[in-house]
């Protein structure tokens, strides 16, 4: 579908009836996907950031680093480009202006985790 300039959108069915899919994670392994069944890592990325503000009309908003545009932005520890996996080696995120190092994402987590124990457990 690519090679024929159909644009993919990543797109993942995470929603709360759906307690399969988690945002975040199930994107990881869709762009993954996408690598497995032939597009390059750089085409699987731009199913993600550039493919869905184009087709919904937002690129003034969304899909580039740019002055005046808005962005979440993951700063990883290899290149996505030479294997798509590094998309799951975060180091930072910024987030709507807010920025969260390793160690604050891996506190996130671990509240997170204990939470869901505690409320699976009453």
């Amino acid at each position: 579908m690519q090679q024929e300039g159909v644009s993919i959108i990543a797109g993942t069915d995470a929603g709360f009836l759906n307690s399969y899919d988690y945002p975040g994670q199930a994107l990881h392994d869709e762009i993954g996907l996408y690598v497995n069944y032939g597009l390059t890592p750089a085409q699987a990325l731009q199913t993600a950031v550039i493919n869905g503000p184009r087709f919904l009309g937002k690129q003034d908003r969304y899909g580039a680093l740019e002055a005046g545009k808005a962005a979440d932005v993951l700063v990883l520890d290899a290149n996505p480009l030479q294997d798509i996996g590094a998309t799951r080696k975060i180091r930072t995120v910024i987030s709507h202006g807010k920025v969260y190092d390793r160690a604050h994402l891996d506190k996130i987590l671990a509240d997170t985790k204990a939470w869901a124990a505690q409320t699976k457990a009453e």
